[in-house]
């Protein structure tokens, strides 16, 4: 039976597209498209809640969000107390939008078409964005990088590689349009990517993309036409890419990162046990360390860096388990799931934006945690549970009584 788009996918894929345009600087309506963004995310965790996601929650989501609650109410201590538990409720509401959407489906049917949907919305974000370089591209860039409508370059990349998860486990793994259409949207993306000189978002996107070809290892022949196309585009585009941003990209010597992260560790030694609770200049945004792991520690010390630890531990010991009763159809959907947390895991040591919730990568880091638990629990429910043994061996040995 033909499955058929839900309201929460909807909200997903409106979601996607409104999360980065919140951020222009040059739209009026930019605080709008913030206020939508947050009740997308309270109205997209409302309706995968009433659906029983809670109920199939499993440990590592469970640990994840006790730490985005921790994380949140540190602000609580702050010096902008109401400010801040507000503020830290973006992240808390994304990462719970985002496990609660995947584990709310219950089929890998439906996985698969939620999967397919929000690829095509990467891919129609991306042919726009391209676009709308090409026609202005002086009103598009900043220090010749791209930052079409005044967004920072820095979270167009990082928008882009999150979008790549999408669209390149379609271009590997779907048939028909789907796949091809998925496919020059990933060659795009990877335009975007170099025209943004973000180091770290294309880290993050050839980590993904490493990684998502793993069960393809062994046959890969399935990598030639995605390949191909993604090198055709490349190819054909690349003249069009800002100068300035390819040489950002191959100047390894530049560091823009090493006074933060002196920055964050000062700030955990003056304040170990509970952290400052919410960093913030003037009660509007975070402080941005750039790496997401002193920005934990630093904003919530010993005690939220360890429940945290305890959550990453959670998430490691779910993702082994899972690998080790895989079923045939679910490994693809497991090696894009470890893609997207592991590569966020790598990204955040050069930035903290998925800790602050006002990027698709928020969503996305819970997107993954949902697809990593609702394909173990998928492959267990095919393989006949835990207990389940090989209908051979099963008549083989008689049953005692």
């Amino acid at each position: 039976m033909p499955q058929r788009i839900s309201v929460i996918t909807i909200a997903a894929g409106v979601f996607l597209l409104i999360a980065p345009l919140s951020l222009a600087t040059q739209w009026e309506v930019s605080a709008q498209l913030k206020l939508i963004r947050i009740g997308i995310c309270f109205l997209g965790a409302a309706i995968a809640v009433f659906s029983g996601a809670l109920a199939r929650l499993g440990a590592a989501s469970k640990a994840m969000l006790t730490f985005g609650g921790v994380y949140a109410l540190a602000a609580a201590w702050s010096n902008y107390p109401l400010q801040g538990v507000v503020y830290k409720m973006l992240f808390f509401s994304s990462l719970c939008f985002g496990i609660t959407f995947l584990v709310a489906l219950t089929t890998k049917e439906s996985m698969n078409v939620n999967l397919r949907t929000l690829a095509l919305v990467a891919t129609v974000a991306a042919f726009v964005t391209w676009y709308q370089y090409l026609t202005n591209p002086g009103q598009s860039s900043q220090t010749g990088r791209l930052a079409i409508y005044g967004i920072n370059a820095n979270a167009i990349g990082m928008t882009a590689a999150g979008y790549l998860f999408l669209t390149l486990y379609c271009a590997l793994n779907d048939k028909g349009a789907a796949r091809w259409i998925s496919t020059a949207g990933t060659g795009i993306l990877v335009i975007l990517l170099i025209a943004t000189g973000s180091r770290a978002a294309i880290a993050l996107a050839v980590f993904g993309a490493a990684v998502q070809s793993v069960p393809w290892l062994k046959r890969p022949v399935r990598l030639i036409v995605p390949v191909s196309l993604v090198t055709v585009i490349l190819l054909a585009l690349s003249a069009n890419l800002p100068v300035e941003a390819v040489e950002r990209i191959t100047d390894f010597e530049k560091n823009t990162r090493a006074g933060m992260w002196q920055a964050g560790i000062r700030l955990f030694l003056q304040e170990p046990v509970i952290g400052y609770g919410w960093l913030s200049g003037a009660g509007r945004s975070t402080g941005n360390l750039q790496n997401v792991y002193f920005q934990i520690f630093a904003e919530t010390g010993i005690v939220g860096g360890t429940v945290f630890i305890v959550a990453v531990a959670a998430v490691f010991s779910t993702a082994v388990r899972t690998r080790l009763r895989l079923s045939r159809d679910g490994k693809y959907r497991y090696w894009l799931a470890v893609a997207i947390l592991g590569g966020l895991a790598v990204h955040g040591i050069a930035e903290s934006a998925v800790i602050l919730g006002t990027t698709v990568n928020t969503f996305l880091f819970g997107f993954g945690l949902g697809l990593l638990e609702n394909t173990g629990r998928l492959s267990r429910h095919s393989a006949g549970g835990p207990l389940h043994r090989p209908r051979a061996v099963a008549e083989a040995v008689p049953a005692q009584v």
